[in-house]
């Protein structure tokens, strides 16, 4: 069997964006809720997952990455308050949401999503939901409590951060958790 390579590109999250996550993150688990946290440093904003994918396919992905990159300037992003996925009912994934220019955000996440389905990957057909994936949980959690803790964090931000590229990253996977290593980098027009 060929090896292949687990990949994603995705909008790298500054220090500063790390210490909000984690300050959010101390807050909701303050409320007891069993939720496995993402460790802060290793969030970022993904963009396209590409799965587990051939290494001779990196080199189509970075140049696809490029032209993307080179017809797009450099923009401000923040980070927000939090939220879940599906719903506070039934919540599996927590995150942090976006603010700033999210339509520069979405314009690149639309030209990656297009360009990379000539070099043969299937286009993602849910709608892009900009967030920060900052904890997950297996188990029912409490609506009541997650929802009054939500409510009560609907207001914070971050600092705003400036996103200059976009990277390929290649992720490895332990008991551990993630582990990510960078492949290709692109820099947004200057």
């Amino acid at each position: 069997m060929k090896p292949t390579l687990r990949a994603f590109v995705a909008v790298p999250i500054p220090d500063s964006v790390s210490v909000f996550i984690r300050q959010v993150q101390a807050r909701l688990q303050s409320s007891g809720m069993n939720i496995r946290w993402v460790a802060a440093n290793n969030i970022h904003l993904t963009l396209k997952f590409l799965g587990q994918i051939d290494p001779s396919r990196v080199p189509a992905v970075a140049a696809m990455m490029d032209a993307v990159a080179g017809s797009i300037p450099p923009f401000l992003l923040g980070a927000g308050g939090p939220g879940v996925f599906p719903n506070h009912r039934r919540a599996r994934v927590l995150w942090v949401g976006l603010n700033g220019n999210i339509e520069r955000l979405m314009a690149i996440q639309a030209a990656l999503e297009s360009g990379l389905g000539p070099v043969g990957f299937r286009e993602e057909t849910r709608p892009f939901h900009p967030h920060l994936t900052i904890g997950r949980s297996r188990r029912r959690l409490d609506a009541e409590t997650l929802g009054a803790s939500l409510e009560s964090m609907k207001e914070v931000a971050s600092d705003s951060f400036r996103v200059e590229r976009l990277v390929l990253y290649k992720s490895m996977l332990s008991p551990a958790g993630a582990e990510y290593a960078r492949l290709h980098t692109s820099y947004l027009t200057i």
